[in-house]
């Protein structure tokens, strides 16, 4: 669970005045909002990249530091080293999340093999947003947080991730998807929240 607890968020503008909110682990949560809204900013405060300006944000009853190799977060394509390669990305990930997936599993997945192993500035969108995707699932963490996780994507390639979404979550992950989009994964989400006068506010509750 992740617990946010009477947390302000004070950027240029207010995002959250005294918000509460728990999410809870085996859940996919949609956090639907227009662009520029705070998504990002809630997400980032979430994995203390940013501090609330007040309250707290708990995972279980704990701090952000106690648990941060039970959470990942890769917010965008952006953040890559373009020196890199994905298959240099994808050993740091297993190797520091200390995980037991199997970076080939997740290659095949996505049909990375043709360009794995090139530096990234090689790549196209699709191809980053395939390699972010993958190092989601291979890092095995417990809190997965993403921001604009569909965008580049082909069709097949979102209905693989939207499958993946839903077997991480059977498997007790509690995901927060941050979009402007909804109509589109709407059927695999358990609820949908907005920012709405400061508060997080269920506007979708399913299951």
């Amino acid at each position: 669970m992740i617990e946010l607890n009477n947390v302000t968020i004070e950027l240029r503008e207010p995002i959250l005045q005294n918000a509460n909110y728990n999410f809870q682990t085996g859940r996919i949560y949609l956090l639907h909002a227009l662009n520029g809204s705070g998504k990002t900013s809630v997400l980032r405060a979430i994995v203390s990249l940013i501090k609330p300006n007040q309250g707290n944000i708990l995972f279980s009853g704990q701090t952000f530091d106690k648990v941060k190799q039970e959470v990942f977060y890769f917010e965008t394509s952006d953040w890559f080293d373009n020196n890199l390669s994905g298959l240099d990305y994808l050993k740091f990930i297993k190797r520091q999340w200390n995980s037991n997936n199997q970076i080939d599993k997740e290659i095949d997945r996505w049909k990375m093999n043709d360009y794995v192993r090139l530096p990234i500035k090689k790549y196209s969108l699709g191809m980053k947003q395939k390699l972010l995707i993958s190092m989601y699932s291979l890092s095995n963490a417990k809190y997965l947080l993403m921001d604009e996780i569909n965008n580049g994507l082909d069709e097949s390639s979102r209905a693989i991730l939207y499958e993946e979404l839903v077997h991480l979550a059977d498997q007790g992950k509690l995901v927060i998807l941050a979009s402007h989009y909804q109509s589109e994964i709407g059927n695999i989400i358990d609820q949908a929240l907005t920012i709405k006068d400061g508060k997080l506010i269920d506007i979708a509750p399913h299951n």
